[in-house]
Formats: structure tokens, C-alpha cells, sequence
């Protein structure tokens, strides 16, 4: 579960990163970096933009991407949690609603698990390490099983409502 919880946090990474890459292409404000006056002033104090925000995202200890994967391994483990106790309250018959403290728990749960088995001590770091060494095959194909197993737990959850 560890290896897979860590893969899945992996390919939540890549995606965020390149969906951010693939919006600065089309990205109107983009354009404000590449006026005369904003050129001349990056000139001076010495930086690239495209560099410096590009850090600012790829950061794999403190980027917005990190962060973004970080959370989205906590929310699909939060929604399969919540889509098995739905659907075994359903096949239960039970007449049971959940409340606010239902909630709190399933969160909590979740990011116990993540925090243990991704965050605690950057243990995904080793991990992303390894990753990064797969073929363009492997890393294609997990990536896609990713999105598969992502698109599979929301469509489990709106099943079990």
C-alpha cells in the first residue's frame, strides 16, 4: 500500500507540473513577462521568471505542486473511504446519517495514512527518486493507471450516493 499510495502521489506530482506548463503556454498573464519594460527590469536584477516560477512549482519539498499532489492523495483516500462506508451503509440497510464528526474522522484517518506512508520524514523523496529512473513505458503506464484509479474512486462515490 505504501508503494502504491507513493506512486499515486508521484503521478498526482507530474500531472500538476505539466498541466502548470501546459497553462503557461496559453496563459494570457504570461504575456505581461514579455513586454519591454518587464524584460528590462528582469534584465537588471539578474533572474529568468519562467526559471524562478518553474522553481517555485517544482520544488519537491516545499512547490505548489508538491502541495497540490500532497493534497490530492489525502482527498482520494478521504472519497474512498467515504464511498465504502456509503456503500456498505447501502448493502447493510441501515438507516444510518453521517454527521460532521463522520467526516472529521474519515479526514483524519486519511492523512494518518498518507502522513505515515508519504510524508512522515519525506519518505516520498526516496521514493520519487527511484520513480524518476523508470523507463517512459513505466512511467507512461502508471500514469495512466493513476488517472484510471482517480477517475475510478470519484465514479465509486457517485455510484454509492
Amino acid at each position: 500500500m505504501e508503494n502504491s499510495l507513493n506512486i499515486l502521489h508521484y503521478c498526482i506530482y507530474k500531472m500538476d507540473y505539466k498541466l502548470r506548463l501546459l497553462f503557461n503556454r496559453v496563459n494570457p498573464f504570461m504575456l505581461i513577462h514579455k513586454l519591454p519594460f518587464q524584460k528590462k527590469r528582469y534584465e537588471k536584477l539578474g533572474i529568468n521568471i519562467n526559471k524562478e516560477m518553474n522553481k517555485v512549482f517544482s520544488n519537491r519539498r516545499y512547490g505548489l505542486s508538491i502541495i497540490v499532489a500532497g493534497g490530492g492523495v489525502v482527498s482520494i483516500l478521504f472519497i474512498l473511504l467515504m464511498a465504502i462506508t456509503l456503500t456498505l451503509i447501502k448493502i447493510a440497510n441501515l438507516d444510518v446519517r453521517l454527521s460532521a464528526i463522520h467526516f472529521t474522522f474519515f479526514v483524519l484517518v486519511s492523512w494518518l495514512v498518507c502522513h505515515f506512508l508519504v510524508f512522515k520524514a519525506d519518505k516520498y523523496l526516496s521514493y520519487f527518486d527511484e520513480y524518476e529512473s523508470w523507463t517512459k513505458t513505466k512511467k507512461k503506464k502508471y500514469a495512466w493507471s493513476s488517472l484510471l484509479f482517480i477517475i475510478g474512486v470519484i465514479g465509486f462515490f457517485v455510484w454509492s450516493l
